[in-house]
């Protein structure tokens, strides 16, 4: 079985990431998985090359358009015998299925739209263009619950994402690794760490995490805040990582904000984290929180979406209301001044993770999933039973 993977994004984030863990997760079971790029960057390309992810660059991509949709049809149809010879098509994103969902249907080839955020409101234009996707996934039941068009039964799921769950002698390690990661960026051995993995980007709150960050300031002198993310790779991202850099230097906190660029060793440098903080206006369901727990990292995110449906409040994680500077603040002092809480709550969340989102189910259900599509162009004739994340589920 092939499968193209539609990327509309430039750079790497967690919607990259998702897709080379999905390649992954069904490579073993002989599904090939290849990736076509509608906005290549040198990042990208590197970032598919180091995985082994075989891609293409189209030189051209079909432009939606009501007025013009005669041409717009050609286009998709140039488009689909050129690029999309394959079984299944799998857009990364909404946007992916904006620009290709047509092509794919005049090829004859079953298309999912994955929706990895919320995206509740959506222009009439759009919809007819997105809609045209076969089946529709969904990261969580919040994200499809706020989703923009009506998608019946029949063509969505859920598919929580999974982690890998760290081994006992990975965590045996942190030690040794955290010493090393405080001495690469410059900072004491008696450092705090609180990381957050995410792009400089305007939907993360750095504006509430800078809030929470002075209000630490003196009651915490040793905590270092390590932005792990792209901020100089994407225009927007550029932006508007000179926008939060102004606000932490009017604070006062330039010395208390280390941020690194995207990193291929994430997972390092998250566990050699004290804490794992996500600051977001909002969030499918965070790729980055489900890490951290594997890692047995204490984790505080704001009460959005679907980080409901990943963290459980004082069992798994705390969560602190959006926009609350004062909660996220108290949250993550709690979590430095209580070490027997940090360790309980990481230990926890690391036997989460193992118990609901696991590899081999998530894997098991993808397969499910594009076989199901190949003997139905409209919904998976397999689809997952039960209630927990991992699991393709008929809404």
């Amino acid at each position: 079985m092939r499968v193209l993977h539609v990327l509309p994004y430039q750079g790497v984030g967690g919607t990259e990431i998702a897709v080379r863990r999905i390649i992954d997760a069904v490579r073993p079971f002989g599904i090939e998985g290849r990736a076509l790029l509608l906005a290549p960057t040198t990042e990208l390309t590197r970032y598919l090359d180091e995985a082994g992810i075989p891609y293409d660059i189209p030189d051209h991509r079909p432009e939606p358009s009501l007025r013009g949709g005669l041409r717009f049809l050609v286009e998709s149809r140039r488009f689909a015998r050129r690029w999309l010879q394959t079984d299944v098509i799998h857009c990364a994103d909404a946007q992916a299925a904006y620009y290709v969902a047509t092509a794919g249907r005049l090829a004859g080839v079953p298309v999912i739209c994955h929706v990895r955020n919320r995206l509740a409101t959506m222009p009439w234009r759009d919809s007819v263009f997105i809609n045209r996707a076969s089946h529709f996934v969904f990261v969580s039941d919040s994200t499809w619950r706020q989703f923009g068009l009506h998608v019946p039964r029949r063509r969505g799921s859920v598919l929580y994402d999974a982690s890998a769950v760290a081994e006992d002698a990975v965590l045996a390690g942190r030690d040794t690794v955290a010493r090393a990661v405080r001495a690469e960026l410059g900072l004491p051995a008696n450092a705090r760490i609180a990381s957050m993995f995410a792009r400089v980007n305007p939907q993360k709150d750095y504006p509430t995490l800078v809030a929470a960050a002075a209000r630490l300031r003196a009651s915490h002198p040793a905590l270092r805040f390590v932005v792990v993310g792209d901020h100089s790779n994407v225009a927007m991202n550029r932006e508007h990582h000179r926008e939060v850099a102004a606000s932490i230097a009017a604070a006062g906190l330039a010395d208390r904000f280390i941020f690194t660029g995207f990193r291929s060793d994430a997972q390092r440098l998250m566990l050699a984290s004290d804490l794992c903080v996500l600051s977001t206006h909002f969030e499918g369901l965070p790729l980055v929180v489900l890490e951290a727990m594997g890692l047995a990292r204490p984790c505080v995110a704001t009460a959005v979406d679907g980080v409901l449906e990943a963290l459980d409040h004082d069992r798994t994680g705390l969560v602190h209301r959006h926009g609350d500077a004062a909660e996220l603040a108290t949250c993550i002092a709690r979590l430095l001044d209580d070490s027997e809480l940090a360790a309980r709550l990481g230990q926890a969340a690391r036997e989460e993770v193992r118990r609901r989102f696991g590899a081999d189910r998530f894997a098991a259900d993808l397969r499910a999933l594009y076989r199901g599509l190949l003997r139905s162009d409209a919904a998976p004739a397999e689809p997952g039973v039960g209630i927990g994340p991992t699991t393709v589920r008929q809404e």
